[in-house]
């Protein structure tokens, strides 16, 4: 009877755990120092989404807006599988989310799950996006300005951010120019943002000198203890740069752990997360 008993508090324990680490939205802060960042940029305030895979926080996802409201954004970066390729509802989802387009500027990249839509899906999904205001990236740049400053913001779609099967020193060369090709070089005068769904290239992202660089794409890893990520949702076990903030040299990556879950639905130890970063001089 004592092992009965023990047994179903464990498993109690354990549904109590999953659902923490699947449903409690949590926010995490960075702050990043760079003077390349323009006076009037000073304490700019970045919301960071990525990996929703078309989950919902309560009634009309009023949960996952007040969180977003609360922090008050100066500019919203979405990177990629925030809809899910196996939603029917394209459209009505889209709809959700109307009140948040309407209230912040919104740049938004591409992940495998939006590619993973199909051809007419996609479609219909990119144009409600930009019929809402999003600045929708799929190979390329544009500005982020504040009166007469700007910073850049570059993208690039999950294709082009996919890292290649075989890493010899050849072929990373080689990928590398083709990213500078399509991204028209990166000037770095300017304060380069990286808008890339997965952050396993992080070292490949260094090589563009960007500064800035936010992805997703790992979830933080299906299992997280403490800074440890256990299995990604590739099954790839001890991710690198799976979650948070990472440098080299003089580039700064932040991954987010995402939101939803896709393929292998669960999570432990790692909550969903909206990522706020505020940018100093």
């Amino acid at each position: 009877m004592v092992v009965i008993t023990l047994l179903i508090i464990l498993i109690i324990i354990a549904l109590i755990l999953i659902y923490i680490s699947n449903n409690c939205l949590k926010v995490t802060r960075y702050i990043v120092k760079n003077n390349k960042i323009p006076e009037s940029f000073e304490g700019l305030k970045i919301v960071h989404i990525s990996d929703v895979h078309s989950k919902i926080f309560g009634k009309n996802n009023y949960k996952f807006f007040e969180k977003i409201n609360e922090i008050n954004p100066d500019v919203i970066f979405m990177t990629g599988d925030i809809i899910d390729d196996s939603e029917k509802n394209i459209k009505g989802y889209v709809n959700i989310y109307k009140e948040l387009f309407k209230r912040y500027p919104i740049y938004y990249s591409i992940g495998n799950h939006e590619r993973k839509l199909g051809y007419n899906k996609y479609k219909e999904y990119i144009s409600l996006l930009k019929e809402n205001g999003v600045n929708v990236i799929v190979n390329g740049s544009t500005y982020f300005k504040k009166g007469n400053e700007k910073i850049k913001i570059n993208a690039l779609k999950f294709r082009e951010n996919m890292q290649p099967r075989v890493l010899t020193t050849q072929k990373k060369d080689k990928y590398i120019n083709y990213m500078k090709k399509k991204l028209n070089d990166i000037d770095t005068n300017e304060f380069n943002v990286l808008l890339a769904h997965d952050p396993e290239n992080f070292e490949m992202y260094e090589k563009l000198k960007v500064d800035l660089v936010f992805s997703g794409h790992v979830h933080g890893g299906l299992i997280r203890f403490g800074k440890v990520c256990l299995l990604s949702p590739r099954r790839r076990f001890f991710p690198k740069y799976s979650y948070g903030k990472n440098t080299i040299n003089k580039t700064t990556i932040i991954t987010s752990s995402g939101i939803g879950s896709a393929t292998i639905p669960i999570r432990l130890f790692n909550r969903p997360e909206i990522v706020e970063v505020i940018l100093k001089r």
